[in-house]
């Protein structure tokens, strides 16, 4: 029993002289630990508002990117839609004229995409609508037609194809030196205008 009660005075002597201390240092410790990790909490919440006010930042920004492409979007419809409307008036007039047997042009076609050297480029046309009986020759050199936004009142020139090709008719339009540079200076001017 002695050894029993030693033992047991020892385990008590052993809690009173570590545990106690023990406890006292954890205190300690946490007393010290949990400011810092209440300061890495506020620094962790203070990055997530900066993270969100960027975002809302962001979101603002593309909701006034999309407002401003939605309204070029609405003004390419209405300049395709009026362009529609002048190809669905020319086509209605082309038809007009076909059903009164009235001589007229097709689209103009360029010849060559190309910069030309003499800075003029061709445009050829087909005319429809022609009698067999009808001088072909005096209805090309008199029918106007609108190439590149100008108006033209008559082709360069005239050709007959026969009757699987038709009339043709041939333009020549000058090309302006921006489009087409001359030269090594009109380049230049162009890239420092």
């Amino acid at each position: 029993m002695n050894t029993d009660n030693k033992g047991g005075k020892k385990t008590n002597g052993w809690i009173i002289n570590h545990a106690f201390p023990l406890f006292i240092l954890m205190t300690i410790c946490l007393c010290t630990i949990a400011p810092m990790v209440s300061m890495a909490v506020r620094h962790e919440i203070a990055e997530w508002q900066r993270v969100r006010n960027e975002m809302l930042i962001d979101i603002r920004r593309l909701g006034n990117e999309r407002r401003v492409a939605s309204d070029d979007l609405q003004q390419l419809q209405i300049e395709r839609d009026e362009k529609r409307r002048e190809w669905e008036l020319e086509r209605e007039e082309n038809e007009k004229r076909r059903r009164g047997h009235v001589p007229f042009w097709g689209e103009a076609r360029l010849l060559n995409g190309q910069c030309p050297r003499d800075r003029f480029r061709r445009y050829e046309a087909r005319m429809y609508n022609l009698l067999v009986e009808d001088d072909w020759y005096a209805a090309c050199m008199k029918e106007p037609l609108k190439i590149a936004g100008r108006e033209f009142a008559a082709p360069s020139t005239c050709v007959n194809r026969g009757l699987d090709n038709g009339v043709r008719g041939f333009w020549s339009l000058e090309v302006n030196t921006r489009e087409c540079p001359r030269t090594i200076w009109d380049r230049l001017r162009n890239i420092f205008t």
